[in-house]
């Protein structure tokens, strides 16, 4: 399966991408509130994340501390950022070149940004997610 393949493909490779965005999410801040929705554009894998904030954090928001949140979030980016490349990777085949993270606090909202480069990693005939 390519990151461009046929909508069957990508549609099953978008699910899989949500899937593993909100499992690292889960793993990495321990609750279960996060949903994704994934979108791919040739070379671009784009991941919107809702509900991600913990409850301390809204607790943190509703307290005016909205940019110590964000601060945090970039941090954990920052952290995590092999984590997450090697979902993708793993996951389209392709290598990732560039992964750009974005947050808000109101509502609790992300979006994972991922460039691949056009080869893909595994060239074996009919290797699968």
């Amino acid at each position: 399966m390519t990151a461009t393949g046929t909508w069957p493909e990508r549609e099953e490779l978008t699910v899989a991408i949500s899937a593993a965005m909100v499992e690292l999410y889960a793993a990495f801040y321990d609750h279960h509130r996060t949903t994704a929705t994934t979108y791919i554009n040739d070379k671009i894998v784009v991941c919107v994340l809702e509900n991600i904030l913990t409850a301390s954090e809204d607790i943190m928001v509703a307290d005016g501390g909205r940019g110590a949140v964000i601060d945090g979030r970039v941090a954990f980016q920052t952290a995590t950022e092999d984590e997450f490349t090697a979902a993708i990777e793993r996951l389209t085949h392709r290598h990732v070149v560039a992964f750009l993270s974005a947050n808000q606090t109101t509502p609790g909202v992300a979006c994972e940004l991922f460039f691949l480069d056009a080869a893909p990693l595994v060239s074996t005939p009919g290797a699968g997610t």
